[in-house]
């Protein structure tokens, strides 16, 4: 996403948690910052994009944080996804530091990302979101104004579900036709001109029924998402049972050591390889 607002002709100045996973940015002409706070100075927009609450929470405060560097007006897009409380809370932070909160999870993966195919999920003040709209349009295909803060956030963690939702029984659909001794290829090639097939089959499937886990979305992070959905429809008095289920196969992925390879992985967990 950085590279792309590069590559776009903005003036780009980067920071990592892991300082060596920008240096390919800086070779394609980012700044450096040394931290959060020398890396936002001056800038009219500030993009967040981490792994979960927790790591907002400290690229924002602090003496070396966003909000001690960015000046008054600044528009803060967290495209990272977190619950819509977090959010709510993050927004106030930035509010009462004069900054402008906008929040933008983003669907899509690494091919994605690459190509500038996102959809950015936003919610927030809808001048701020217009202010930054171009810069969204640098990395993603389509901005969807999803209302207040934290809706954007509810959107996000309600896709996700279906990501690991789809992947789960996918997995387990394979896992009973290999036991039953149907031919894997009569199961992809049926599903694939059924009703059922969709875009997500058409990207997904290819690595649960391959066994191909190569990182596009890791199961560690899906888990995180499934934990930041029950936690937020406990909140509002909703019941996920089949979620419960669903986030307990990742957790078990998580547990076997297999939390950062992609979210097909829940194939080991339902269909091992023998």
């Amino acid at each position: 996403m950085a590279k792309r607002l590069i590559e776009a002709g903005y003036q780009v100045t980067v920071w990592n948690r892991t300082a060596s996973r920008a240096d390919d940015l800086v070779a394609a002409g980012a700044r450096r910052g040394a931290t959060p706070r020398e890396a936002v100075a001056g800038a009219r927009a500030v993009f967040l994009m981490l792994s979960d609450p927790a790591a907002v929470d400290e690229v924002l405060e602090g003496d070396a944080g966003v909000v001690r560097g960015a000046r008054p007006g600044t528009v803060v897009v967290n495209t990272s996804t977190v619950g819509p409380a977090d959010s709510r809370r993050f927004a106030a932070r930035c509010a009462s530091a004069s900054l402008r909160y906008v929040e933008s999870p983003v669907m899509g993966s690494l091919g994605q990302a690459s190509s500038g195919t996102l959809v950015a999920l936003t919610g927030g003040d809808p001048a701020a979101i217009t202010d930054v709209s171009a810069l969204l349009l640098v990395l993603a295909k389509q901005i969807v104004r999803a209302g207040d803060i934290g809706h954007a956030s509810t959107l996000k963690l309600s896709m996700n579900l279906l990501v690991g939702g789809i992947t789960e029984l996918l997995a387990e659909s394979i896992a009973v036709a290999r036991g039953a001794g149907l031919p894997l290829d009569l199961l992809r090639d049926t599903l694939m001109s059924s009703v059922l097939a969709s875009p997500f089959i058409g990207y997904k499937g290819p690595q649960v029924f391959e066994r191909r886990y190569e990182p596009q979305f890791s199961a560690r992070l899906l888990l995180k998402d499934l934990d930041l959905l029950l936690a937020s429809a406990q909140e509002i008095g909703v019941a996920l049972p089949a979620t419960a289920a669903v986030r307990e196969q990742y957790g078990r992925a998580v547990r076997d050591g297999l939390g950062d390879r992609d979210a097909a992985v829940v194939r080991e967990v339902v269909d091992p390889a023998r």
